[in-house]
């Protein structure tokens, strides 16, 4: 908690994993074998009232000695000591190095039941990149994306592919910010997709919800995290030094929704921000106030390239007419119509 900000991470979710026992070279512990990528690697299982060894690996006791003894039988561990998974993923410099060389751009391919990233979010990852690898000031890059094309994912997928130092993530309201604060926070459906390893070190995420009042509490949010989420309205109520701090220890600046910021909003934003890496996602080129999202349209995707390829279904809509309270109402459009 810096202020009235907070910092979270949750390093590593879980996975249902095959795994493998043998015994192990220390005494009264067996040693557990998965197919994750170190720390996750390796772990021993101590007997019980068998001495604690000195071991960089994670130790594990089972809950129930009397059901370990019966290998066939489901059985519950517990935690005994941490190990290296301790301080595997502990700082935001430790994760950015975890991801080094970790991204896959693995295609989805639906006939032949691939999962992977979508096409407009392949061509977005190559486009940003290309945009960034030649000098050191960038004029603003904007990527058009229609709703439903895969966006929020767009961007986790070039914080890890191009491991962003430290990413300032700007949305339109706080429902978004707490919406895309949790898909950084798993990463999304990267995973999933094959994009990244399933026990890949999840970001340190920073939600800014006060203003933040001191340059220390400024320091501290962005000595934290990796990626810092907020509102244009939250950072206009940051003290001057505070905001200029979080600026000024940011490495990129990605506006998401960037069709729903007002163009007097943004500019004092991106006037804060000059010489810097700026990126704008947005699902049409024009501003909520009718004038066009400033920057250079890097990649886009037009709703007819996503018609094309299938992103689109039809819809059936059915009315509903209900009379009365709010609830009853919600109830009776959340019911399936009766046959007629």
């Amino acid at each position: 908690m810096f202020g009235k900000n907070t910092v979270s991470q949750k390093a590593f979710p879980g996975e249902v994993v095959q795994a493998q026992f043998f015994p192990s070279q220390h005494p009264g512990h067996d040693q557990i074998t998965t197919r994750l990528a170190p720390p996750l690697d390796a772990f021993l299982i101590r007997f019980p009232k068998v001495h604690r060894v000195e071991s960089p690996l994670p130790v594990l006791t089972c809950v129930d000695p009397d059901d370990y003894k019966e290998s066939t039988s489901p059985f519950e561990l517990t935690w005994d000591r941490l190990g290296a998974l301790e301080t595997w993923a502990d700082s935001p410099e430790k994760v950015l190095e975890s991801w080094r060389n970790r991204f896959i751009f693995a295609v989805e391919d639906l006939d032949h039941g691939h999962p992977g990233l979508r096409l407009p979010q392949i061509g977005a990852l190559h486009a940003i990149a290309a945009h960034f690898s030649v000098g050191k000031e960038f004029e603003p890059a904007t990527i058009v994306l229609p709703t439903g094309t895969g966006k929020t994912e767009t961007m986790l997928a070039d914080l890890v592919y191009r491991r962003e130092r430290k990413m300032l993530v700007l949305v339109p309201s706080s429902i978004l910010r707490n919406q895309i604060g949790a898909k950084f926070s798993t990463l999304g459906v990267l995973p999933a997709a094959g994009a990244i390893p399933v026990e890949l070190a999840r970001p340190f995420v920073a939600k800014i919800t006060k203003g933040i009042s001191t340059v220390g509490h400024a320091e501290a949010i962005v000595n934290a995290s990796n990626v810092i989420i907020a509102t244009p309205d939250i950072l206009k109520a940051s003290a001057p030094d505070a905001l200029r701090r979080l600026l000024e220890g940011c490495s990129i600046l990605v506006v998401d929704e960037a069709h729903h910021i007002t163009a007097a909003t943004w500019s004092e934003v991106r006037e804060r921000f000059t010489a810097k890496k700026i990126i704008q996602f947005t699902a049409t080129p024009f501003r909520r106030d009718e004038r066009k999202v400033d920057g250079k349209i890097i990649f886009n995707f037009k709703l007819g390239d996503a018609q094309e390829t299938g992103y689109y279904r039809p819809i059936n809509l059915r009315s509903v007419e209900e009379y009365g309270d709010q609830s009853t109402r919600d109830q009776r459009s959340s019911l399936k119509p009766s046959p007629s």
